[in-house]
């Protein structure tokens, strides 16, 4: 099934095109997730998005977007983020992820024109529209790295990497303006709400509570909730339970397990529950859901 790969420190392992360079493009669906929704993740890679035909909304440490049809988000290294439906309608986008160093190995060069964007704590992400044309001339560099990628002919990882410099070029010129000085202030919820998670995606199987997610961020029940509501827009155990439904979806396509096996080795606490969760989300039963991608359905829901 489609999805994102996550590591137990929330960090995502991003499947590269070719295994030794770290760039990537996929280009799917939002309803290839499960309840429209990513998981919330981070990675060293920088991350760039375009709605191509509908909208979605990203999160981005807590601050929620609208991504609206044709515009972009880029997404800094190390943010937390994930994307998803609000409205439950569909939206195919393009994203390309990528390690900056693709762009330039000259130590001056990359001091004078990545690091201040890439370094910058308060760009945790840039917004760029398909309407503003200095904005739209980023976009366009980018969706010409998409199309090198798509066509995949001799020599089109180069052309690729030559698209992405010139989009940073774009972007560098850009933000330049703004990006003189800035405050090195660290948000200290961040780094919490990554604890969390971590403890989340490390002992999902077994029985956890409130208090014991709490614990994992050294903070206090109510302080937890917020963090989960300002970061994810939900509370922590329906973020767990959205894990485990995570988990369960790739055990029901990949295994043989029976629904009660997957149901306790996923935590649920009872082979019930874990279809009533299972039905919420997807909108049918764990069985209906393996039946449909036994017979080659993509992930995309149960109708």
């Amino acid at each position: 099934m489609n999805g994102v790969s996550i590591l137990k420190d929330a960090s995502e392992i991003v499947h590269y095109n070719t295994p030794n360079i770290p760039l990537y493009l996929k280009e799917r669906w939002l309803s290839s997730y499960a309840n429209m929704e990513a998981l919330c993740h981070w990675h060293e890679d920088i991350e760039y998005m375009k709605a191509l035909k509908g909208h979605m909304v990203y999160y981005v440490n807590g601050e929620k977007l609208a991504v609206r049809e044709h515009d972009a988000l880029i997404v800094n290294a190390r943010q937390m983020h994930y994307g998803f439906s609000e409205d439950k309608t569909d939206c195919y986008f393009a994203c390309i992820v990528f390690r900056l160093h693709l762009l330039c190995t000259n130590p001056e060069l990359t001091e004078k024109y990545i690091h201040p964007i890439a370094g910058h704590p308060n760009l945790p992400y840039i917004y760029l529209h398909a309407d503003n044309p200095a904005e739209a001339a980023v976009i366009r560099h980018f969706d010409a790295a998409c199309e090198d990628c798509r066509r995949h002919y001799e020599g089109y990882e180069l052309m690729m990497i030559s698209r992405l410099t010139a989009a940073w070029a774009a972007l560098y010129s850009l933000l330049s303006p703004n990006l003189l000085s800035y405050s090195t202030a660290m948000e200290e919820d961040l780094s919490t709400q990554r604890n969390m998670i971590s403890f989340i995606y490390r002992n999902y199987t077994q029985k956890l509570s409130l208090n014991d997610i709490a614990a994992a961020g050294s903070i206090c029940r109510s302080k937890c909730c917020r963090i989960f509501k300002k970061y994810l827009n939900k509370t922590p155990i329906d973020f767990l339970n959205a894990y485990r439904l995570e988990v369960s979806m790739r055990l029901l396509t990949d295994t043989a397990m029976s629904i009660t096996e997957i149901a306790l080795s996923c935590g649920f606490q009872s082979p019930s529950y874990y279809a009533e969760i299972f039905q919420q989300h997807k909108g049918c039963t764990p069985s209906h859901y393996r039946m449909r991608q036994a017979e080659g359905y993509e992930a995309r829901g149960c109708l």
